[in-house]
């Protein structure tokens, strides 16, 4: 059986070597209410279990059950692929590092994801916190091996998984570790005990659900903290199905949980459905098939594995992810003030002209006196020097030399 943990030999190399790039074709945007990424192998290729023989594919789905391949999507080389949508971009993860759907133009992005630390990680699973940020569940990478089992030459070991919070302003791109584990499991050489890999993690309505792969099977854990300490194991298919995805369906207050598993020599991908995604999925009875190899045969592909489901709905916004700039305040304008008009001596009976200093203020010159408006009417005026007087008539009379006007 494929086992989605065997990527950790290729994986970080494949991240780190990563460079931002943008994908020319765009997708056409998926429209329907659930999402799901998942891997599939060449029908030309021999060794399917061997991650660098994978591909990725999106679908979509409305109930659950139906699913549709994404148009436009390209089959892209990759592996232990998982998707998550946040506000307008979709992020998948994958061994080749991040892919991200710009949700209203369909336009893909290329980049590589890391934790600060510098640790590897593979398998990796998406949530939000309270402020809208991602936080990364994941099974550590190890060099030269199988990170979900024990190194070579070990007969035992602890294996866990951990958490990273995304770093506000990386996009998706940068995560910083949290401190201690979420959960971890001491493994043996037995058989389903000497894997632990593949965290799904999701919210059941009540709790924090993380779902765990042991080979075939799965366990899950729970916690009422999404970054805390998870316990109270249920071995929830046993040994019906692994690599698990959980999520909580609204309408219907239930948890559809997906697994993959080897059915007559097939891998396919099967639902189950509980009410809180701890139960009732141990007996084949409990699922239902809802993709197999039939699905991807006309694109020359065999297997389907590494289920990864989400919501296709914008989730919780987040300010402080992708801070954008602040705009510079724009200056207040500082009105010039406008020349007034000259006055311009209108003749007798003429309109006053009216002058337009600029579009939102208007002056109008006032009138000069015409010549006709001088008054012509004869006056006469008293001059007094000392005791004498005189009286001086005209239009515009004057006193002599050295008498004053009274």
């Amino acid at each position: 059986m494929q086992k989605r943990s065997r990527i950790a030999i290729i994986v970080l190399a494949l991240v780190l070597s990563l460079g931002q790039s943008a994908v020319a074709n765009p997708v056409k945007v998926p429209t329907q209410k659930y999402l799901m990424s998942f891997n599939v192998c060449p029908q030309t290729v021999a060794d399917c279990n061997n991650p660098q023989n994978h591909y990725v594919l999106l679908a979509q789905s409305d109930d659950g059950t139906t699913w549709k391949l994404l148009e436009g999507w390209a089959p892209a080389k990759g592996s232990v692929p998982d998707v998550f949508r946040r506000g307008d971009t979709l992020y998948l993860y994958d061994t080749q590092g991040l892919t991200k759907i710009n949700m209203s133009t369909g336009e893909l992005t290329k980049t590589r994801a890391t934790i600060t630390s510098g640790e590897g990680f593979v398998d990796p699973s998406l949530a939000q916190l309270p402020d809208g940020r991602l936080i990364l569940f994941y099974l550590p990478g190890m060099r030269g091996g199988d990170p979900a089992q024990c190194p070579q030459g070990q007969a035992t070991c602890e294996k866990m998984i951990k958490s990273a919070v995304e770093v506000a302003g990386s996009d998706g791109a940068s995560f910083v570790e949290d401190p201690g584990m979420r959960v971890s499991a001491t493994l043996n050489s037995s058989a389903e005990d000497r894997v632990f890999s593949d965290p799904d993690i999701f919210f059941n309505g009540t709790d924090w659900v993380l779902y765990v792969s042991r080979g075939r099977g799965t366990e899950a854990y729970t916690s009422k903290d999404l970054q805390g300490s998870y316990s109270n194991k249920i071995n929830l298919t046993n040994g019906k199905g692994g690599v698990p995805s959980g999520i909580l369906d609204k309408t219907s207050s239930k948890v559809w949980t997906f697994t993959h598993v080897n059915l007559a020599g097939q891998q396919v991908i099967r639902k189950s459905v509980s009410e809180k995604g701890l139960s009732g999925a141990s007996a084949d009875s409990d699922y239902q098939t809802i993709i197999a190899a039939d699905f991807v045969s006309a694109l020359g592909y065999k297997i389907v594995g590494s289920p990864g489901v989400a919501l296709n709905e914008p989730g919780i916004e987040c300010v402080t992810c992708n801070p954008k700039p602040t705009p510079s305040p724009t200056p207040t304008p500082v009105a010039t003030p406008s020349p007034m008009p000259t006055p311009v001596a209108t003749p007798t009976g003429s309109p006053s002209p009216t002058a337009t200093a600029n579009a939102s203020a208007t002056a109008t010159a006032s009138p000069t006196s015409s010549p006709a408006a001088i008054s012509t009417k004869k006056v006469t005026i008293t001059c007094v020097k000392g005791k004498q007087t005189k009286k001086v008539s005209g239009t515009n009379p004057k006193c002599p030399q050295g008498f004053k006007r009274k």
